[in-house]
């Protein structure tokens, strides 16, 4: 997680808060289980979606975990894909303009080259990778690019992996995308 902060946002400071939960229209779940692990952040995520039911859950863990029960959408990805899965996700933000240009221009770098990266994964390519529906990828990424206000939860499941800084900065990278750094 360090290094994947350092290496997309030059430090490492996770850029939200708790309040910031209550807040939020979309809310991606990666590599985490907070039913069990973060009972107490999972309170919070209950009732947000009490307050907002129109606030969407996207639970992304290879098995149905108890977090996964609030889920509005749960992919259930193969194992170690976690990358291909944020990198077909932020294909579609781009290929359906719901990217933030000014805010990429303003405040990151080498995006070019990022875009290039990412027109290798569309959907459909994504589907067979996770062994997801290209559906539910899509419908991920329109939630979060259409929300006011995404915010992603991860932890080990992400963090703990022989390519966890990648998997930490494919998640980051569709915060920068879409303009959700520094902001309620």
């Amino acid at each position: 997680a360090v290094a994947g902060y350092k290496q997309t946002l030059g430090v490492d400071a996770p850029p939200c808060s708790f309040e910031d939960i209550a807040l939020a229209d979309c809310l991606l779940i990666a590599g985490a289980n907070p039913a069990v692990a973060h009972p107490i952040v999972f309170r919070r995520i209950e009732d947000a979606k009490a307050a907002n039911p129109a606030l969407k859950v996207v639970v992304i863990d290879p098995r149905r975990s108890e977090s996964a029960e609030i889920a509005d959408l749960h992919l259930a990805l193969k194992p170690g894909t976690d990358i291909a899965l944020f990198n077909g996700i932020l294909h579609v933000l781009l290929a359906e303009g719901l990217v933030d240009r000014d805010y990429i221009a303003a405040h990151t770098e080498g995006f070019a080259a990022l875009e290039v990266t990412v027109a290798n994964y569309p959907p459909t390519v994504v589907a067979d990778i996770c062994g997801l529906a290209p559906s539910d990828i899509v419908q991920a990424a329109r939630w979060f690019g259409g929300a006011k206000a995404a915010l992603s939860l991860y932890c080990q499941g992400l963090n703990q992996s022989v390519h966890g800084t990648h998997n930490n900065a494919a998640i980051i990278h569709l915060h920068l995308a879409t303009g959700q750094i520094g902001k309620p």
